[in-house]
């Protein structure tokens, strides 16, 4: 009977939550900008519905700008009856604004128990958006495998790699893989997986900048500036920014300190040279050229919480091997 770990069952979450929440394609205003996607960790518990028994954490859930919950989607480890309930006010809570009037809510289960999930779903009455099967292997790569999809057929698509060992890394970086970077940023690094509420508090909140969202801009060198992901606190103020580039180069600088400047100091971020803390600002360049980046930064005086080099395959999978310290040179 296949089943899916805690470990697997949070991967899961976080890939599909980055992935699919908008779809990397999904334009406004079919996913709207106000739109914002929350996951539900042990570590950060932030939107429940209600249940009899008490408050209920639904792995992810899709607010709009005005508070009202519009879609929610449940990742299960396994299944048994005791969730039809927790299904059925799922199913309620969520909007039914799809193509056919299903309510918005998706079911993910283990790969090979979605037959047995859909029964579950339709002998109860339950409204519901989409099921699909989720398998995530070894070296944990998320596969997401669509099996059926009532409120939109645009929906009904798989997310499913081939093995790592036939998935070459680019040579060319363009703007997938670019995005594709922001997208594993979200997954696995904002914040990182158990990282608790002294370093994450629950105000928290990422927003990434792509083609299709431009979302949270901040003062550049000649107007507004869209790094790849800032993080805002409940007042909206730009805690945390990150930018992804696709190569290094000096014309970038202007840019950089930009963000620097923009983003608050963060104590745990401590240049190890000068002890002195460096801004929260994150730089993400190609595998090979982060010393190259770094160099460049202390050149310019710019603080930086740390340079991180990352490759991209064919298939979109993104690795993060190499990660430089902070650097607070300068005054910005």
């Amino acid at each position: 009977m296949a089943t899916l770990t805690q470990d697997q069952h949070d991967r899961a979450v976080r890939f599909i939550a980055a992935n699919r929440f908008p779809f990397p394609d999904q334009p406004h205003p079919s996913w709207p900008l106000h739109y914002r996607t929350w996951f539900n960790a042990p570590t950060h518990p932030r939107i429940a519905i209600d249940l009899p028994e008490g408050p209920h954490y639904p792995d992810i859930v899709i607010v709009d700008g005005e508070g009202r919950l519009r879609e929610i989607a449940e990742v299960e480890t396994d299944l048994n009856p005791e969730m039809i309930p927790r299904w059925q006010a799922a199913s309620l809570a969520a909007d039914d604004t799809t193509e056919t009037g299903d309510r918005h809510l998706l079911i993910y289960v283990p790969q090979g128990r979605e037959d047995e999930a859909l029964a579950m779903l339709e002998g109860a009455g339950i409204s519901y958006h989409a099921l699909r099967g989720v398998r995530v292997d070894e070296d944990g790569t998320v596969h997401v495998l669509p099996h059926r999809t009532l409120g939109n057929s645009k929906d009904h698509r798989p997310d499913s790699p081939p093995p790592a060992d036939q998935d070459p890394v680019r040579a060319h970086l363009d703007d997938d893989a670019r995005e594709a970077v922001i997208r594993f940023l979200l997954a696995e690094r904002f914040p990182f997986p158990g990282e608790g509420t002294e370093k994450w508090g629950l105000d928290l909140y990422c927003l990434t900048n792509t083609r299709l969202h431009a979302r949270r801009a901040i003062p550049g060198p000649s107007g507004d500036l869209f790094p790849s992901v800032v993080v805002v606190d409940a007042e909206g103020r730009p805690c945390k920014i990150a930018m992804v580039e696709t190569e290094v180069s000096e014309t970038r600088l202007p840019f950089w300190r930009a963000c620097s400047e923009a983003a608050v100091y963060e104590g745990h971020y401590t240049d190890p040279d000068t002890g002195r803390p460096a801004k929260h600002f994150l730089l993400y360049v190609p595998l090979g050229q982060e010393e190259t980046a770094r160099a460049m930064l202390i050149d310019a005086g710019i603080s930086c919480a740390g340079v991180r080099g990352y490759e991209v395959t064919q298939a979109l999978r993104v690795r993060m091997p190499a990660i430089l310290p902070p650097v607070a040179r300068g005054t910005s």
